[in-house]
């Protein structure tokens, strides 16, 4: 029997039933900031363990009804306005809702949930466990086919030169990974020496909802964010205490174990997530081991005013093969990095926002000799202003101090070195009518190194029939030098400016039916500055003469073909000037969730084109398939047993030159939750 067969015998064991939720119905009002109600705003709810009831619409009073068990998560979208989450806690009282205009897509924004739907600003943590991914990177790629994230084995995307888990979102990202902004726990997350994020220490079992912004994030975030953002949110409880136990083993001794726990008392909330996962690696040299621990607590100080602490701490300990021709051997990195984040938010009925202080550290070491300490501090502002007529405005300031210190073990140091950044932003948005949404905002950075910028953002939208929208946007993004570009290798150079992008698009959205939407999206993205590495070792220089131009479209379609069948299929196409190593200018893909009433099955394809190796497109790699999935069967209602399956057609592929990606693999496992 083939390897092939014995992983799909593996893939569809077991099946047991699934008992179907009662449930009585609450009455639901949806208005707009001042008062008036929103006709048509669509209502979806899903109730405890995951499972969604067909979405309903309101009436011309705002109006409807809907299924509701205590802990079920109400969703609420309407054209025109920012969507809105909430967990029932009582069915007999009416669910009010009070929707903020929407900010015209600058960038379009990609949540991981189950749904799949590229629009939704939610995603929980239980719809991403129905999907294959190992990884929060894993989820951020499933989503979109414009994001292209590299790896070069089963698990450990590792650091230093043979590092991966860069993210590319339209060809952006950078080598390493500084133009895509990761936010854990809305603070940003990066080495502060060397500006990029850390894939291995975000851990799926800490996070509730995971989204992507396409396209520059700038005004919002600030540098890093050139070309987009990844925002980890954490896991909240619903109104009763939640207790869930993941653990699962596969080949190559792979082990993922995840825990989440977390209550509401009185007038606070607490969570605790802790996770462990290793393997031995599908190669010699290529064994990975990390754990982590988040635990948050927030405490409602009065009607208006909450507090809120949040932290998480992981280490990790990642092996490198090294290329097949040319092996290494002892080669490692060591990881610990820790981080919390404490806010007071304020709610009342026109004004919302918080003032949040953060902080993050990291210490670094690699068997090459390179040590180094990084750290992060800063504060961040934000308030929103609802007006009448449909309008609201967004406004704050935040400063953020990064850098550290770098040495070897030999002796040598690169000294401390730290930047400043200090900015305010704002961003106003306009209904202007039924048919039309505006929006625009800047932000005005200065910098202790640099100097002053200012980046925009301008966008509208049409909403041209019931169920097509169409829009357009523009925006600026930028990334500033690296501590390591300015004072350590390979060639310092202190006068480096930052990066900037100019990002146009437009996009059609067209919902055929209740149960099809299809969305196009055009974009052109003129780079320039870029930091580029010239000349010869040991004769090198970084100067800002890099440029490009980067266009393309992004196509995307969600189908619910039956009521427990959907099917999503998207679609990249990209063209550059200036085409960076291991990017693909193609990607396709494909997900198929059925819910078979005894088990639920999620199956995930994607196509990805031939990719160059280096700067000089001297060489390709080959394109290549990739399919996984994953059966969830629950035997009772608190114990799931779940089957995993990647590389089902066994295709011997590489992302990273020289490190074969593991053939067909599968892992077990269960899931306990209450």
């Amino acid at each position: 029997m083939s390897r092939i067969t014995r992983s799909v015998l593996l893939f569809f064991m077991g099946v047991s039933s699934i008992s179907c939720l009662a449930s009585e119905n609450v009455e639901i009002r949806i208005a707009d900031g001042s008062g008036a109600p929103i006709q048509g705003a669509t209502i979806q709810v899903r109730l405890p363990g995951g499972k969604t009831v067909p979405a309903t619409v309101t009436n011309a009073e705002g109006r409807n009804t809907a299924p509701c068990l205590a802990g079920a998560v109400l969703s609420i979208k309407a054209v025109g306005f920012e969507p809105e989450s909430r967990t029932l806690t009582d069915c007999k009282e009416p669910a009010e809702f009070k929707l903020r205009p929407a900010i015209v897509q600058t960038a379009i924004k990609v949540v991981v949930t189950g749904e799949g739907v590229a629009t939704v600003a939610s995603g929980s943590a239980e719809q991403i466990d129905r999907t294959s991914a190992r990884t929060v990177f894993d989820a951020v790629e499933d989503l979109s086919p414009a994001v292209y994230v590299t790896r070069r084995g089963l698990m450990g995307y590792g650091i230093a030169d043979n590092g991966t888990g860069a993210v590319n979102i339209r060809g952006v990202g950078g080598s390493p990974n500084t133009d895509v902004l990761v936010v854990l726990g809305g603070r940003p997350d990066y080495q502060g020496e060397m500006g990029h994020p850390l894939p291995d220490f975000y851990d799926l079992s800490e996070a509730g909802s995971i989204s992507v912004i396409e396209g520059p994030a700038s005004v919002l975030y600030g540098t890093n964010a050139m070309g987009g953002a990844i925002e980890i949110s954490p896991r909240e409880p619903g109104t009763k205490p939640e207790f869930q136990l993941t653990s699962s083993l596969g080949s190559y001794m792979t082990g993922q174990n995840r825990l989440w726990t977390g209550l509401r008392k009185g007038r606070g909330v607490y969570s605790l997530a802790a996770g462990v996962n290793y393997t031995n690696g599908d190669r010699p040299g290529s064994a990975f081991h990390s754990q982590d621990v988040a635990t948050g607590a927030s405490y409602v100080l009065t009607q208006t005013w909450k507090l809120s602490l949040d932290g998480n701490y992981g280490h990790f300990l990642v092996h490198d093969p090294g290329p097949i021709d040319d092996p290494l051997v002892g080669s490692a990195a060591s990881v610990g990095r820790g981080g919390f984040s404490l806010d007071l938010a304020n709610t009342t009925n026109s004004w919302n926002g918080y003032t949040r202080f953060f902080s993050t550290w990291g210490h670094n070491a690699i068997t090459d000799g390179f040590l180094s300490v990084d750290r992060i501090i800063g504060g961040r502002i934000l308030e929103t202003v609802n007006l009448h007529h449909g309008a609201a405005i967004d406004f704050g300031t935040d400063i953020v101090n990064y850098g550290g210190t770098a040495s070897t073990t030999s002796g040598f140091s690169w000294g401390d070195h730290q930047i400043t950044d200090a900015a305010g932003f704002v961003r106003g948005h306009w209904n202007a009518t039924s048919a039309f949404l505006f929006n625009a905002g800047v932000r005005y950075q200065t910098n202790s190194q640099f100097g002053d910028l200012a980046v925009p953002e301008f966008g509208v939208t049409w909403n041209a029939a019931e169920r097509v929208s169409l829009s357009a946007a523009i925006s600026e993004g930028f990334r500033n030098p690296t501590i390591r570009e300015l004072y350590l290798f390979p060639a310092p150079n202190p006068s480096l400016r930052p990066e900037r992008m100019w990002n146009y698009q437009t996009t059609l959205q067209i919902r055929a039916a209740s149960n099809l939407i299809a969305r196009a999206t055009l974009y052109y993205a003129n780079l320039s500055d870029q930091i580029v590495t010239l000349g010869n070792y040991p004769d090198l220089e970084l100067l800002n003469t890099g440029k490009a131009i980067n266009k393309g479209i992004e196509t995307s379609l969600r189908w619910n073909m039956r009521r427990r069948v959907s099917a999503s299929v998207g679609y990249a196409y990209l063209h550059s000037t200036n085409l960076g190593p291991l990017v693909p200018q193609n990607r396709a893909t494909l997900g198929v969730d059925w819910d078979a009433k005894r088990a639920f099955i999620h199956v995930g394809l994607q196509a990805v084109g031939r990719r160059y190796t280096d700067e000089s497109h001297t060489a390709q790699m080959g394109a290549y398939p990739l399919a996984s999935a994953k059966v969830t069967v629950p035997v009772h209602r608190n114990f799931d047993v779940l089957v995993m399956v990647d590389n089902l057609f066994d295709h011997n592929y590489q992302v990273l030159p020289g490190y074969p990606m593991p053939g067909v693999n599968a892992a077990g496992g269960v899931s306990i939750h209450f």
